[in-house]
């Protein structure tokens, strides 16, 4: 069945031996690893810490962002932290903590997810680390408030990748017209509808 994402950003979507039949809109994780290293170089850094979800999303992005800083060069990684995809309590101080280990790498690249990223704020707010730490966040974090609302201060000065983005006219009033009477062509509309609704057909 073909697909066409306008969400998925996982590098090995890219392999067309594996997904055939599998495109997307959006650019896969490796671009926004080569940019964030783009911007890390531009800021003049030279020593980092990586910061990553568990999971495809996180692991990948930060392999991706290691793997483009050794073919760009003159780029350290102090270290890689991953969080776990069940942090226990604790588990966000302890990530500060790590981070605190190599305090002098205040560079520090996020590929994780917006709950992550949000205790990961509140862990530095919680251990008065407010400033010390400069952000550069993939685009799970992009432009969204979510993440940094009341954590305004551990955030400050951080910067976000997000892909372009472009609205397309009339996509939104086609979209939001859409019926069972007006979409029989696609055969899973009725299960959204159902779903949606709440109500059976």
């Amino acid at each position: 069945i073909p697909q066409i994402s306008y969400a998925s950003t996982a590098p090995e979507l890219s392999d067309p031996g594996r997904y055939e039949y599998f495109s997307r809109v959006v650019p896969p994780d490796s671009y926004q690893a080569q940019a964030m290293v783009d911007v890390v170089r531009a800021l003049g850094w030279s020593y980092v810490s990586t910061l990553a979800s568990e999971g495809n999303y996180g692991e990948s992005g930060v392999e991706a962002f290691v793997q483009s800083s050794r073919e760009t060069g003159g780029l350290c990684i102090a270290q890689s932290i991953k969080i776990p995809r069940e942090p226990r309590p604790g588990e966000f101080a302890k990530v500060i903590g790590r981070l605190m280990e190599t305090s002098t790498a205040r560079g520090v690249v996020l590929f994780a997810n917006e709950d992550d990223i949000r205790r990961v704020l509140e862990a530095a707010t919680l251990a008065n680390l407010s400033g010390h730490f400069s952000w550069v966040g993939s685009d799970s974090w992009g432009a969204k408030m979510a993440p940094v609302q009341g954590l305004e201060e551990a955030a400050h000065g951080a910067i976000t990748i997000l892909p372009k983005r472009a609205s397309v006219p009339g996509f939104d009033e086609y979209f939001t017209s859409r019926s069972l009477e007006n979409n029989r062509r696609n055969l899973w509309f009725h299960e959204f509808w159902e779903d949606d609704f709440n109500c059976r057909l």
